[in-house]
């Protein structure tokens, strides 16, 4: 009985192994991403130079630095 046991578990291995050296699938993207259409923000008020301009979004968001910069960091937070 005990050997029967063994001869399961080297079966369970090998075919475990046989699986994990198959080909992968590489996933192909679904669709190419597009531009966003430029929003109505209002224009930063004149600052001096080295100075960050801030100021809110039309939605009420408040920003600082440039609205119109290609990439935009949202900070969420919850304090219980």
């Amino acid at each position: 009985m005990n050997l029967k046991r063994f001869l399961y578990l080297g079966l369970l291995i090998a075919a475990l192994m046989v699986a994990a050296c198959g080909p992968t699938a590489t996933p192909e993207p679904t669709a190419t991403p597009t531009p966003l259409p430029p929003t109505d923000t209002p224009e930063p008020t004149a600052v001096s130079e080295g100075e960050v301009p801030m100021g809110f979004t039309e939605e009420g968001a408040p920003y600082r630095g440039d609205p119109d910069v290609p990439v935009t960091l949202l900070e969420y937070s919850d304090f219980q």
